[in-house]
C-alpha cells in the first residue's frame, strides 16, 4: 500500500471471517451495517457507529434456522428480513433490532417486506395471493393502514446520500476503470495483470499527487463489479471481499 498519511486519514477498517455480502447505511445516525457469509453458510452481522466511533455489532448471529438477512437500517434500528426456507427466495418475516441495546423492538414472521418508506414499512401477508399490501409503523410494527397496489408508488422511499464512480468499460479488463471526481480528488480503481489472473487497485490523487494506492482484490479471474463509493465524506471499499476500509476524503 502507498499512502500519504498526512493527507488521507483512516476512518475505520475491520477484517472479518468470510465474505462481506451486503452493506447498508443509516443516513440519520451515521451507522454502517454489513452482512458476512461463511463457507459453512453461517451469517454474521456487523455495525459501526461513525459518530461515537463504536462497533455496535461484532459477528452477531441468529440461530441458523432463522434465515435472516439485513434489509434496512434507519434511525438506529436495524431491520432484518427472513426467507420461507433455505432453498426459497421468497421473503417472509421482519425483525427490528435496536442497535444501541441489541434488543428486539418488534418482530412479525407472517409478513414480507415490500419496501421501506419515510411513512413506514410497506408489507404483505406472505400467506395470501394475490398480495394485499399494508403500511406498518417502522418503530412498533403496528398496522397503520391498508394500501391499494396502485398507490404504492405514492410513498417516499428511503435513499442514501452516496456517490458512486462512473464505469469506463473497455474492450478488455485492463482497459476498464471506475472513476469518481470528489471535491479536488480523483478516485480511480483499475486492473493489472497478476500471474494468470488480475488484481484490482484503488488510487486517490489530489492535483496529480498520489495520496493512496492499495490492492482491493489480488485474485480476479474475470471482470469484477466490486468497486467503491463515497458516503458522508468517507471513501468506502472492500479488500479481498473480507475487509471493510474507510478513509476520510
Amino acid at each position: 500500500m502507498i499512502a500519504n498519511k498526512d493527507s488521507l486519514k483512516l476512518a475505520y477498517s475491520l477484517k472479518v471471517e468470510g465474505i462481506i455480502w451486503k452493506i447498508i447505511l443509516d443516513e440519520a445516525q451515521d451507522i454502517m451495517v454489513w452482512e458476512c457469509r461463511k463457507a459453512d453458510k453461517s451469517i454474521t452481522f456487523y455495525a459501526y457507529d461513525f459518530i461515537n466511533k463504536q462497533l455496535l455489532l461484532d459477528a452477531y448471529a441468529f440461530p441458523p434456522d432463522w434465515q435472516l438477512n439485513i434489509h434496512t437500517v434507519h434511525q438506529g434500528i436495524l431491520y432484518f428480513t427472513g426467507l420461507e426456507s433455505e432453498f426459497s427466495p421468497v421473503q417472509k418475516g421482519i425483525v427490528a433490532m435496536d442497535l444501541s441495546t441489541k434488543a428486539t423492538v418488534w418482530q412479525n414472521f407472517s409478513v414480507g417486506l415490500q419496501a421501506f418508506t419515510n411513512e413506514g414499512i410497506i408489507a404483505y401477508d406472505a400467506r395470501l395471493l394475490p398480495r394485499k399490501f399494508v403500511l406498518l409503523n417502522a418503530q412498533t410494527g403496528v398496522l397503520l393502514q391498508n394500501i391499494e397496489t396502485k398507490d404504492i408508488n405514492n410513498f417516499t422511499y428511503l435513499g442514501n446520500d452516496i456517490l458512486l464512480p462512473k464505469m469506463l468499460q473497455g474492450s478488455a479488463i485492463l482497459d476498464t476503470r471506475y472513476v469518481l471526481n470528489y471535491h479536488n480528488l480523483t478516485i480511480t480503481s483499475f486492473f493489472e495483470p497478476n500471474n494468470n489472473a488480475y488484481k484490482q487497485l484503488i488510487e486517490v490523487q489530489k492535483n496529480g499527487q498520489l495520496l493512496l494506492q492499495e490492492i482491493m482484490n489480488s485474485e480476479i479471474q474475470k471482470l469484477s463489479f466490486d468497486t467503491f463509493f463515497v458516503w458522508h465524506n468517507r471513501l468506502v471499499y472492500l479488500k479481498n471481499k473480507s475487509e471493510i476500509v474507510t478513509y476520510f476524503v
